[in-house]
């Protein structure tokens, strides 16, 4: 069995995961990628999606919106605007906040104010991972 990684997930209200993991598989902006001890360091976006590890035969999963990856040799480093842990997504609730979102984007005009329009739209697809995460639940 290889080593073990170190990953961290941070957001703006702290860490929310430190831990030695088997394997790290995060949703970046050129597809998802998964991470093992030993691989080449790279810096990379994070889109909204789903976050995962594996530790003791378990995937363990999170919602994740926009942000950052590091990744050196023997750790990996999460910095997203926000996460949510799987075990905390209610379905009616998120399928409430979907719709609220999907309703304020199609009131945007993307020409007049792109950056409320980007906003929106990041909002959307973690709705959407959340919705799609809360299902495996």
């Amino acid at each position: 069995m290889p080593g073990k990684i170190k990953v961290e997930l941070v957001t703006p209200e702290g860490v929310l995961v430190d831990k030695e993991v088997e394997e790290v598989v995060a949703p970046g902006i050129m597809g998802e990628f998964g991470v093992l001890i030993g691989h080449t360091p790279m810096l990379t976006f994070i889109k909204p999606g789903i976050l995962s590890y594996l530790e003791n035969d378990e995937f363990t999963r999170f919602v994740v919106g926009t942000g950052f990856c590091e990744v050196l040799k023997d750790s990996v480093t999460v910095l997203v605007e926000e996460a949510y842990p799987a075990g905390e997504l209610d379905s009616a609730e998120v399928s409430a906040e979907l719709a609220g979102f999907e309703r304020e984007l199609g009131s945007l005009d993307r020409t007049a104010d792109p950056e409320a329009f980007d906003r929106i739209s990041n909002k959307v697809q973690v709705a959407r991972a959340k919705i799609a995460l809360a299902g495996k639940s």
